[in-house]
């Protein structure tokens, strides 16, 4: 496993419109909390002591070039942090248990975990470094199998210059395509470890309502 330089950043992404919810995402209520403070609470549990929230409002980290949608925000981290590592999650993602967060850290540097980069989804145009799986896993971005997030994301040159080139594709903004322009690692044992529930998306009403019915079904622990 290789060792960490720096404390990891916890990053809370709360700055989507929420067209479907018809209401703001990040101050629906929820376990007596709002639902940001209640991922700010998750994050802390799981060991990250600095937060940073990306919200398009005072007091938050503000996108640098706004419409990107949750690219802006991170080629903005990568600006504001450049060398930092961060574990990155939505505001909509409640289902997410303090063990996954801290178990998913932990497989984020484990070498032997089972991820996959895909060489035919690099570009080679890009001209990318060549990475070593065995010395430089923290220097990859990582993210469960086929789920985007919780996403780890390390502030490098080289991932941050991916994020400099993407911004500038407005034909695909995806975080997806990102990734495949930076050797983004999918950890398939470790998506295959958790409860598929754990990775619900709160987009709409319908779904909000199903999402707290079994945030209300966890023992306090479990949250």
């Amino acid at each position: 496993m290789s060792e960490p330089t720096t404390p990891l950043l916890g990053v809370i992404l709360a700055g989507g419109q929420s067209s479907r919810m018809g209401a703001d995402k990040a101050t629906l209520s929820i376990a007596g909390t709002t639902l940001l403070d209640f991922m700010r609470v998750k994050l802390l549990s799981a060991g990250i002591d600095e937060i940073v929230i990306c919200r398009n409002a005072a007091g938050y980290l503000n996108d640098d070039i706004p419409q990107l949608g949750p690219l802006g925000a991170l080629y903005t981290l990568s600006q504001r942090y450049p060398g930092r590592r961060a574990l990155i999650v939505p505001v909509d993602m409640p289902l997410l248990s303090v063990a996954t967060l801290k178990k998913f850290q932990v497989a984020v540097l484990d070498s032997g975990l089972n991820s996959t980069i895909d060489p035919a989804l690099v570009l080679p145009v890009l001209d990318l470094p060549a990475f070593d799986l065995k010395t430089d896993d923290a220097n990859l971005p990582a993210k469960p199998g086929r789920q985007m997030f919780p996403l780890y994301l390390p502030f490098t040159p080289a991932v941050n210059a991916a994020l400099s080139r993407r911004i500038k594709q407005p034909d695909d903004l995806s975080i997806a395509a990102f990734l495949r322009e930076s050797a983004g690692r999918r950890l398939n044992d470790f998506e295959q470890s958790v409860d598929d529930d754990e990775f619900l998306n709160a987009n709409t009403p319908q779904q909000w309502q199903t999402i707290l019915a079994k945030v209300q079904a966890q023992k306090p622990s479990t949250n």
